[in-house]
């Protein structure tokens, strides 16, 4: 009976250390799209593809329906395809330095997202639909040009923590926005001496 309350234990331990593993950011291991070639599709769930120059994404991608990490980090990538909205179990998304122009709406579609990074692109405005984001708990806009905060944000109450150092806002501006988003952690860099926005 002792060894099968210590099987029933060890099995129990065993499926809760596999599911934090994929949950903790520090410890994912991001797999080449070489690497995931080599396993079976449902068993990839990290897929680093930064640092290659890509201008959009790869179609072949698609496949692997269990993403739950998906890293873009500095590309050329201009937009979105239709095909991200695929990815239902994706919690994490990381577009920064890219060549987005304009937010990419199609994020807001991904309503298993938790980290958002935005970092270093040309937009200059987010869509109020970034609401639909229910789950998101931390968004990095750090230099990204933002103009205005979006009243979207009022409503989200899981977000936890928001970068946006590398713009400058004035003292005023970020005050209300701090006393408005109170729940949550803004990164702000020193106020400018200028008229707020």
């Amino acid at each position: 009976m002792k060894s099968l309350y210590v099987i029933f234990f060890l099995a129990l331990t065993t499926n809760f250390f596999v599911l934090s593993q994929e949950d903790d950011k520090d410890s994912i291991h991001y797999l080449t799209l070489s690497e995931a070639r080599n396993l079976p599709e449902d068993e990839v769930y990290a897929i680093d593809l930064s640092k290659m120059r890509l201008s959009f994404i790869p179609n072949e991608i698609v496949k692997y329906k269990n993403l739950r990490h998906l890293n873009l980090y500095k590309n050329k990538i201009a937009e979105l395809p239709d095909f991200i909205v695929d990815f239902k179990h994706l919690i994490d998304l990381n577009l920064g330095k890219n060549q987005l122009s304009v937010y990419p709406s199609l994020i807001c579609k991904i309503s298993s997202l938790r980290f958002l990074t935005l970092n270093q692109n040309k937009f200059s405005l987010i869509s109020d639909c970034i609401s639909n984001l229910t789950e998101l708990e931390y968004i990095d806009l750090w230099d990204t040009p933002i103009e205005t905060f979006p009243n979207a944000f009022l409503t989200m109450r899981k977000l936890k923590e928001i970068d946006m150092r590398g713009v400058i806002y004035g003292f005023n501006y970020q005050r209300k926005w701090t006393n408005q988003l109170n729940w949550m952690k803004i990164n702000f860099d020193a106020p400018c001496d200028c008229m707020d926005r």
